[in-house]
């Protein structure tokens, strides 16, 4: 589990982390890792589009987007990147004959929802929201 938070961390910093770099970032943002097969299907423009239209709840909950497929990645949110070459789909353990999957990863880099169907978002968030950590953000920006 450790050597996937250092590859997904690595992803949004542009380095490779040392374990002692990773705690530093570990606890800063979930990770939402959309994989598919196909650069461009039908599932993986709706999951997008699903996700995006509510780019103020995805930014509160700390959420960082990835497409992934089977041999690069590429951020989608907060901001969009170029490909990167990776073996995120092997980090992952993506079976290979798996044409859409998604990842959610917690602030602790723990997996905490894998599935192959799109997510909406009241899953999603209901899912977040019903973390520990979470209930604790949203205890704190309360006060």
């Amino acid at each position: 589990m450790r050597n996937l938070i250092v590859i997904i961390i690595s992803i949004f910093y542009g380095m490779t982390l040392t374990a002692q770099d990773l705690q530093s970032y570990k606890w800063e943002n979930r990770i939402l890792v959309i994989y598919s097969s196909k650069s461009k299907s039908d599932l993986l423009a709706t999951q997008f589009d699903v996700l995006i239209k509510e780019p103020n709840k995805l930014s509160e909950r700390k959420l960082l987007l990835i497409q992934a497929s089977k041999d690069r990645y590429r951020t989608i949110f907060p901001e969009e990147s170029a490909w990167i070459n990776s073996s995120l789909n092997e980090d992952l353990k993506i079976a290979p004959d798996t044409g859409f999957e998604i990842f959610l990863i917690g602030l602790d880099g723990g997996i905490k929802l894998r599935q192959q169907e799109i997510v909406q978002t009241e899953k999603l968030f209901s899912l977040i929201d019903g973390m520990p950590m979470r209930k604790a953000e949203i205890r704190k920006q309360d006060q």
